[in-house]
């Protein structure tokens, strides 16, 4: 059976993959104070810290999205 076939089922796994990678994203926030104390980081250092994963997961875009051109959103 293709994923084709099950759209409640893709949309299940999407909403649920966006709620795992938001949940875990938004532990940086609160996480931040504590994480500069334990690793003595400046307000720079805790900036970068928390919008890194943003940053990464935009810039990581561009690269997939040209491969999902190249090969296919199947394969990727």
């Amino acid at each position: 059976m293709r994923p084709a076939d099950r759209p409640g089922m893709m949309l299940a796994m999407a909403t649920a993959g966006f709620a795992v990678t938001f949940w875990a994203w938004a532990l940086l926030s609160p996480l931040g104070a504590t994480l500069r104390e334990q690793l003595h980081l400046s307000s720079v250092q805790q900036a970068i810290l928390v919008a890194l994963p943003v940053i990464v997961g935009s810039l990581g875009r561009i690269p997939v999205g040209a491969l999902t051109d190249r090969l296919g959103a199947r394969l990727m």
